[in-house]
């Protein structure tokens, strides 16, 4: 066996474990940028759901009770100013009440 044989079999033998590590390398790129694209939209649709849970709980749960029952914001306050004491502690909180300055 001439010695350029024995170079040209360990070279041939370098570039196919080369090439194996290649192809390994590029399926672990792959699973890498798929896990990392699922990962996105994965926490898009979290905020969406923690952003828009709010919104979807008032609109199809909380508010038909208030329509049914015919109540308002301006009903609640005025049934709150019939509370005892509360129009003082209201007053109080706003800074009008006594040593308001005003």
């Amino acid at each position: 066996m001439y010695p350029e044989q024995h170079e040209h079999h360990q070279i041939r033998d370098l570039v196919l474990e080369n090439q194996k590590l290649l192809a390994e390398n590029n399926k672990l790129l792959k699973k890498l940028s798929r896990n990392a694209q699922i990962s996105l939209w994965l926490k898009v649709l979290w905020f969406v759901i923690i952003i828009g849970l709010p919104f979807v709980l008032y609109y199809y749960i909380i508010e038909p009770y208030f329509t049914t029952l015919g109540s308002s914001f301006a009903t609640f306050q005025a049934g709150l100013q019939e509370i005892p004491g509360w129009k003082q502690f209201y007053e109080a909180a706003r800074g009008s009440g006594i040593g308001g300055g005003q």
